[in-house]
């Protein structure tokens, strides 16, 4: 498969970012471990380190800053040996059977989530959709939309956040990205 870091979006093919402000960010999946507690649901523990490409052997992340949000968004490709793609999906699937809802430390303090599935977009070998609401010490609270997209050999992973309503990663871009990991993994 090609490098990873060619296959993220170039400036000017994502009108709904600012321009100039969708850096992409090579990473290491081992240096990339939280230094955070695990969450107190293992299960919401197995979906939230696959959701961080955690045990992929290579990781590109991209982050999106909106014009309509204050709030970026992000994008992470994640390529894995051999099956390991299919396995770690798998793993993702039990996970999101079991977690309804957890706790958890964070940058910003102690948190509590509740994780519900919705439906998943229609693209790549197989994708699912779930949010997290975690309310917030001010009494608003935050929604985070995640969709992840098995493709081949790899993973790709959205993310959008918003502070009291519903987000929802861009499903124009989820399709283009998912698009580039085929045609990259057939040549």
């Amino acid at each position: 498969m090609s490098e990873l870091k060619t296959l993220t979006f170039r400036e000017g093919e994502v009108p709904q970012a600012y321009e100039g402000a969708i850096p992409v960010l090579d990473r290491k999946s081992k240096t990339s471990r939280s230094t955070f507690p695990p969450v107190s649901d293992p299960a919401c523990e197995q979906v939230l380190d696959i959701t961080n490409a955690e045990g992929a052997s290579s990781v590109v992340d991209q982050i999106f800053n909106w014009k309509d949000n204050v709030l970026p968004g992000g994008s992470t490709l994640a390529a894995y040996k051999g099956a390991e793609a299919q396995a770690t999906f798998n793993r993702l699937d039990e996970g999101l059977t079991a977690c309804r809802t957890f706790t958890g430390t964070s940058y910003a303090g102690k948190y509590r989530s509740k994780l519900a599935v919705e439906s998943s977009p229609r693209v790549g070998d197989k994708a699912v959709r779930y949010r997290l609401e975690s309310p917030m010490d001010d009494g608003r609270v935050r929604h985070d939309d995640h969709v992840v997209v098995q493709v081949g050999s790899a993973i790709a992973l959205f993310t959008a956040t918003e502070i009291d309503k519903q987000a929802a990663f861009p499903p124009d871009l989820i399709a283009k990205q998912v698009k580039r990991l085929q045609n990259a993994q057939r040549q």
